[in-house]
This record gives structure tokens, C-alpha cells and sequence, in this order.
């Protein structure tokens, strides 16, 4: 009797949320290509996808429960300032003369801060 193998929907599609298997290249609901994205981050005001050149915030309602539709976009050349904040978790920058202050959770904060080390952004740790 052969074991049955079990197939993880663990790679998150940043554009229509459904559960892919991990070695997936495309979406299999939006087909949208899976490799562009190098971090995606399920927190709780919203949702945020890290490629090579941008960050991408995908909002979500009062309750926390859906996206609300509203996408926006950072390109990651265009950041200034870009900082850690201590003792609450959260990731800030300039954008454009703008000040964009984003909380995240802890786990989220410890993985958007080792990609984009990772990716050679430079940045302020206040820890």
C-alpha cells in the first residue's frame, strides 16, 4: 500500500490571497507569477508583498477580516529613512516627503527586517 503524499498550500498568492502548493510558479486560481514575490506578510491592517523593487500594501476593513481593494505601492528606490522602530514594532520611511508608518506584528517584523537586510536595503535599528 502506497502512503498518500501530502501536498502544503503554504505559498500565499499577494493578489488574490488563495493557497498554492510551495513549489507552485503561477497562481492556480489568477495565474499570477509566483516567483516575483521574495516576502509575503499576512498582518493584522493589512497584507504586504516584498518583490526586488517594490513594496506592496494591500489594505484591509475596520475589522481585519478582508481587503478592502485599496493597493499601494512603494517603489524600494524611492525610500528614504528607512527605520525599525523600538519598543512597538513597526517599519517606517519616506516616500516621496511623506512619512509611511507600518505596525507589524513581531514574527512579521523579524522577517521584513532579515529580507530586506538580505536584499542590501540600509536601514535604522532602534533595538
Amino acid at each position: 500500500m502506497r502512503e498518500a503524499s501530502e501536498t502544503l498550500f503554504d505559498n500565499i498568492c499577494p493578489s488574490c490571497g488563495v493557497g498554492n502548493p510551495s513549489d507552485a510558479s503561477n497562481c492556480i486560481v489568477c495565474d499570477r507569477d509566483l516567483s516575483e514575490t521574495v516576502l509575503f506578510l499576512e498582518d493584522a491592517f493589512f497584507d504586504l508583498e516584498l518583490t526586488q523593487d517594490e513594496l506592496v500594501e494591500y489594505k484591509k476593513n475596520f475589522y481585519r477580516t478582508r481587503r478592502t481593494g485599496k493597493v499601494v505601492r512603494y517603489t524600494l528606490k524611492d525610500m528614504d529613512d528607512v527605520e525599525f522602530g523600538h519598543p512597538v514594532k513597526r517599519f517606517i520611511f519616506e516616500y516621496h516627503g511623506e512619512r509611511v508608518v507600518l505596525p507589524l506584528e513581531e514574527g512579521n517584523y523579524e522577517r521584513l527586517k532579515e529580507t530586506l537586510e538580505a536584499l542590501g536595503i540600509k536601514f535604522r535599528n532602534f533595538e
